[in-house]
């Protein structure tokens, strides 16, 4: 976690509000908030509030596959007021890109890394009195998932230090599995993409993501755990088709070896990295942020 003067996330990412003093606070203009375990999330109207936390956005989009999300459509300002004090926030949305700031003294915009330092999964608004505490147990506004598993996000979680130098093709066994670690949905077009997951069960998925970053392996491009012959190109979209990775699979099938090639893409990030993240691996990971 790290406090900046500004932070920039895309425009599909909702952010958290760190009303750690709990002030009785009204907010213009009126936020959305997500609720539910999973898709169809639904989204009610907040206008005034006490609590911390929370996933908000200033607008909801319906995106290219039917599923309702947290998008920002303009650029706003973001007015909390309380009995004593008010907070402002700037958001500037350029592109698919919106940068959170603040002008007012007592408020903050915190970016949270997950499992790297220039993977920024989440932001949070924080909003405090000067003498509040900054130690907290818990960060309820930060949800990832690992599999298909949420996990709740802690301040004090370690990350790994960015990559010096940015890998975009790596030689694995035609038996290898390879990963995904994206902030947003992304979907697969072009070719068949397969998951065993659970273990021993193999099947066809078409998408990475349910509405939270994601991290997840065991990814094949057919059925019996392998690659198909020859050159094979996977399309990877999110789901508003604000950024395009094209990635090449070329299976050399005389000496069992597939050349896995970033092609091209549009997202601020993308690129190949192996690590380790509770106690789990994941190897030849296609690392994809908005």
């Amino acid at each position: 976690m790290k406090k900046k003067a500004q932070v920039t996330i895309p425009a599909q990412r909702h952010f958290s509000i760190g009303n750690w003093s709990f002030l009785d606070l009204t907010v213009s203009p009126t936020l959305y908030a997500r609720n539910g375990d999973g898709e169809p999330y639904e989204y009610y109207e907040v206008a005034e509030f006490s609590s911390a936390g929370g996933r908000y956005s200033t607008g909801v989009r319906t995106n290219d596959h039917g599923q309702r999300y947290s998008y920002v459509t303009a650029s706003h300002e973001l007015l909390f007021k309380s009995s004593s004090t008010e907070y402002r926030f700037n958001a500037y949305k350029f592109g698919n890109q919106v940068t959170y700031s603040t002008p007012s003294p007592g408020a903050a915009v915190l970016a949270h890394s997950w499992i790297f330092e220039d993977f920024i999964a989440s932001i949070e608004l924080e909003i405090k009195k000067p003498a509040t505490p900054a130690d907290r147990k818990a960060h309820t506004g930060c949800e990832f998932q690992v599999d298909d598993q949420p996990i709740q996000y802690s301040p004090s979680d370690p990350v790994h230090p960015a990559p010096e130098k940015k890998v975009s093709q790596v030689v694995i066994a035609d038996t290898d599995k390879f990963s995904f670690l994206s902030n947003v949905n992304i979907y697969f077009s072009g070719c068949d993409v397969y998951q065993d997951f659970p273990p021993g069960q193999i099947h066809k998925v078409d998408r990475h993501g349910e509405g939270n970053p994601r991290v997840a392996t065991e990814y094949y491009l057919t059925q019996d755990k392998s690659y198909p012959a020859g050159v094979t190109t996977l399309t990877i979209k999110d789901g508003f088709s604000e950024a395009k990775t094209v990635v090449e699979f070329d299976h050399d099938t005389s000496n069992k070896r597939v050349t896995m090639t970033i092609k091209s893409f549009t997202s601020t990030l993308c690129d190949i990295r192996d690590f380790s993240y509770l106690e789990k691996t994941f190897p030849n990971t296609i690392c994809i942020a908005l």
